[in-house]
């Protein structure tokens, strides 16, 4: 229960759960998508080389439903969890719990 909360709390806040919203931050060069703002900058989660983009998820894929942004949040929270996340690159280390 304290997961999916979280994960509510986190779509409303960082998309407004608006599955087409992109941030684009030009002081961290974050360049983040849909509900979840997964990040896609270099390193990121949702880059060819982070833990979403080798699971086949683009910029395009997670903005094309709410439904498929929300998949693409599940995977990556199936494998870092609700992190530890990395400063930097925000990209995650396996959880310990």
């Amino acid at each position: 229960m304290a997961t999916a909360q979280w994960a509510v709390y986190v779509a409303s806040r960082e998309g407004g759960c608006n599955y087409l919203a992109v941030n684009i931050n030009e002081r961290t060069r974050d360049d983040s998508h849909c509900t979840f703002q997964l990040n896609a900058r270099t390193g990121g989660p949702l880059s060819s080389a982070g833990v979403l983009g080798k699971l086949g998820w683009t910029k395009a894929s997670v903005k094309v439903s709410l439904s498929e942004c929300a998949r693409a949040a599940a995977a990556l929270w199936a494998v870092c969890g609700k992190g530890p996340w990395i400063q930097g690159d925000y990209g995650c280390r396996k959880p310990t719990s």
